[in-house]
C-alpha cells in the first residue's frame, strides 16, 4: 500500500518520533520502502527534503553519520496528524522500528566511536566499551580536523582491547 503525499510526509514524522533517536537515510529507507511497500527510496528522499526545507525535520551528525531527527515544529506536527498515516502503516513502522531497536542492543559487549564536534572545525574521537550494556571504558580525545578525529577513532576501535587492559594494569599498580 502506497500513500499520498502528504500520507508520506506523515508517515517520515511519525517514523522519526517512534525511532527517538536521530535516523541516518538507509535506517530510514529500511523502515519506509522496498518490503515495507510505504513509499519508493526516491519519493522517501524528495518528502525528506522537503520536511526540512519547512523545518519539520533537521538534519544533523549522530554517531558519526548524518542523521535526520523532529523538530519541535515537526513533533507538534506529528502529534497532531499521525492518525493520517493507516494503522496499518503504523504498525509496520513499529514493527520495523522495534526489531531495529533490538539489533542495535543485540550486542551488549559492543565497542562503539564516534566524531563529536567541539568547535566549528574541531572535533574529538569518542570510544565506548561496553560489557553486558553497561560502560566499561568511555574515553574522548581532541584530534583538531575530522581527518584526525576520523584517524584517532579507528586507532581507538582497533586497539580498544589493549587501551582498555592497559589501564587496568596502570590504575591496578599504583593501588598496591
Amino acid at each position: 500500500m502506497f500513500l499520498e503525499h502528504d500520507e508520506m510526509k506523515f508517515a517520515i514524522l511519525y517514523t522519526l518520533k517512534r525511532h527517538v533517536e536521530p535516523m541516518n537515510m538507509p535506517d530510514l529507507s529500511e523502515v519506509l520502502t522496498w518490503e515495507k511497500e510505504v513509499m519508493g527510496y526516491f519519493d522517501l528522499a524528495v518528502m525528506l527534503n522537503e520536511l526540512i526545507e519547512d523545518g519539520y525535520v533537521e538534519s544533523k551528525y549522530y554517531r558519526n553519520d548524518q542523521c535526520f531527527s523532529l523538530t519541535e515544529k515537526g513533533a507538534d506536527t506529528n502529534s497532531f496528524f499521525f492518525e493520517r498515516v493507516p494503522k496499518s502503516i503504523r504498525r509496520r513502522i513499529e514493527e520495523a522500528v522495534g526489531a531495529m531497536k533490538f539489533a542495535e542492543q543485540a550486542d551488549p559487549n559492543a565497542v562503539k566511536t564516534e566524531i563529536l564536534p567541539v568547535a566549528p572545525y574541531q572535533y574529538m574521537a569518542s570510544l565506548q566499551m561496553l560489557d553486558a550494556n553497561e560502560p566499561l571504558l568511555e574515553l574522548q580525545i581532541f584530534a583538531g580536523s575530522r581527518a584526525e578525529a576520523e584517524r584517532a577513532a579507528g586507532i581507538l576501535k582497533k586497539q580498544s582491547a589493549d587501551i582498555y587492559a592497559d589501564l587496568v594494569r596502570r590504575i591496578g599498580k599504583d593501588s598496591k
